[in-house]
């Protein structure tokens, strides 16, 4: 199992650094390689992929909660 791999759920914003998905605790993930549905903005969702920082998600997946 690859320890890199990560699931993440929160709200989807698109902020300076890009879209980004703030979870329940305050934390910011900005997420690379997609490009989210319009109506998925402001709304819970999750994505799953693969951490490449410190606060960065390469995404295989997203969708809405």
């Amino acid at each position: 199992m690859n320890t890199n791999r990560k699931r993440i759920s929160g709200r989807l914003e698109q902020l300076p650094r890009g879209f980004t998905i703030v979870t329940e605790a305050g934390d910011h993930w900005v997420l690379e390689d997609v490009e989210p549905a319009n109506d998925h903005f402001g709304n819970e969702v999750t994505a799953e992929g693969e951490v490449v920082g410190l606060d960065r998600l390469r995404v295989d997946w997203l969708g809405a909660v």
